[in-house]
């Protein structure tokens, strides 16, 4: 059995909001990103003591898909990675946020 995630909410470029998004909510925030005004979506912890964030943007300059960009002041991590499947994406999101 997975664990679930810590409370966590997404802020949109366009200003939508998304408290705890799960599977389902992420693929529609995915489906939503844009390349003009919807370009990315950052998740952070409810907990205002944590300071970790992920988010995905679009790829410029005619690249495919997505980059996830993982930030974690607790242990210094710091990466990006790229991602064109929109299920691989959710997967390693909520993966990612299971680990906090």
């Amino acid at each position: 059995m997975h664990a679930q995630p810590r409370p966590h909410y997404a802020d949109t470029e366009d200003g939508g909001y998304v408290e705890d998004p799960g599977h389902v909510e992420l693929l529609k925030m995915l489906e939503d990103l844009n390349g003009t005004d919807n370009t990315f979506f950052v998740i952070y912890p409810d907990d205002e003591t944590l300071d970790w964030s992920i988010s995905v943007h679009t790829r410029t300059r005619g690249l495919v898909g997505y980059e996830i960009e993982r930030r974690d002041a607790a242990t210094g991590q710091h990466e990006t990675t790229s991602e064109a499947d929109h299920v691989t994406i959710v997967t390693e999101v909520l993966t990612w946020i299971r680990q906090r």
